[in-house]
This record gives structure tokens, sequence and C-alpha cells, in this order.
């Protein structure tokens, strides 16, 4: 016996369209929730970030370091060349400053060090006389020093000396030479030891001009002394 196919009621199509509308809105619905949530994440993430910013601690914070940095990058800029710029080209035009400096600072005898270490103390007087952390302005013009402390004794009115002592500078060129290696084979001096070698040093310098003027200069007058003679 044959039977015809059942055929589609309307109210059968009715709900297979119903239920396919309903699984599109939930879809759409679905995916709208989605994007919400990650637009809202996103949001929140800004928010934050926005807060951290902008509240007053991180707000203090970020001012101090960028007030430190920019008194820094000042202070670096001023110092570097304040007294000119020299080279270790320039040893023999700075030999009585980096030899008195040498002597007073370092505490080691000029005339007992091998060459290749006066050269290594070259360089560091080079590096803190470009940088003008030398503790006295003496060690940048021996002379120009000597011509107004010679005006001083006379009585003489000097003005004040444009680059004057800075406490400042010496404390950083103390922490400079503490931050330095030591040096090799450095000849430490007593108290008596380097006020003989100043004397020596003064008494050349005395030399130079005498010799200048004319002047006869006596044969034990600023002579070279010999590391033996501090020796017990």
């Amino acid at each position: 016996m044959y039977m015809c196919p059942a055929r589609a009621t309307p109210e059968v199509g009715l709900m297979i369209g119903s239920t396919a509308r309903r699984t599109r809105f939930r879809r759409r619905r679905k995916k709208k929730d989605k994007h919400r949530s990650r637009e809202e994440k996103r949001e929140r993430k800004r928010e934050k970030k926005e807060k951290k910013v902008s509240s007053p601690k991180n707000y203090n914070h970020q001012r101090t370091r960028f007030s430190q940095k920019k008194r820094h990058g000042t202070a670096s800029g001023a110092q570097w060349g304040k007294y000119g710029i020299i080279s270790e080209t320039d040893f023999y035009n700075k030999t009585q400053e980096f030899r008195t400096w040498l002597l007073e600072e370092r505490k080691i005898n000029p005339e007992a060090i091998s060459k290749d270490q006066e050269r290594k103390e070259f360089a560091v007087f080079v590096e803190d006389y470009n940088t003008a952390t030398l503790p006295h302005e003496k060690y940048y013009h021996m002379e120009a020093y000597e011509r107004r402390m010679t005006s001083l004794r006379a009585g003489e009115f000097v003005p004040p000396a444009e680059d004057s002592y800075d406490p400042e500078a010496d404390i950083r060129a103390h922490s400079l030479r503490h931050k330095r290696a030591p040096a090799e084979h450095e000849s430490y001096l007593s108290k008596e030891e380097l006020m003989e070698l100043r004397k020596v040093q003064s008494e050349r310098v005395e030399v130079g001009k005498m010799k200048l003027l004319g002047m006869e200069v006596k044969q034990n007058f600023g002579v070279r002394m010999d590391r033996t003679m501090f020796d017990d």
C-alpha cells in the first residue's frame, strides 16, 4: 500500500523559522557581549593607568626625578671646562701645577715615581682639571695664584678670584680619588719630606724667574732631590 510523505504544516515551518531566528539572535548577542566585555576591559585598564599616573605620590616622584636630572645636567654643563681644557700633551705646560698637586694631594714624591706612573697620575690630573674638581685654585694656574698671594702680602688691593675654592668640588674630588684603584708603587711622604719638597719646588720656580731676569743662580739652589735622602 503506497503512503504519501507527510507535508510540513505551516505550524511546523513557523517553529523552524522561530528557532533559527533565536539561534541567530543568541549568536549576535553573544558576539556583542564579547565585544562589550573586551571594551570594558580596555577601559578599566586605561582608567587604572591614568589613575596611577595622576596619583599625588607618583606625580611627586616623577617631578623630583625630573628636577634632580635637570639640576644634575646643569651642574655638569657648568663645571666642564670651567678653568679650560687640557690634554696629556700639555704636560710641560702644567708641570708645576701637576707636581704641586701630586705632592700635596696625592702625597707622592714626584722625583721617585716611574715615567709610566707619572703618565697615569697626569691622566688623573687632566680629568680633574677639565671637570673642575681639583680642590684648590692654584692647581689650575700656579703663577696667577702666586701673583695674587704676593699682592696680598704686600697689602695691595686684590679683587676676589672669580674661581674661588669650591667645597663641593673638593668633596667630589675626594670621592673620586677613593673610587679609583690604588696606584702601584706610590711613594708616600712624611710631613718633613713634604716640606722639603715644597721648598725645592718653590726654589725651582724662583730659578726660572731669575734666569729670565739674567740673574746669577746658586749651584745648590733648586737642586734635584734624590730619593735616597729620605731613606733612614
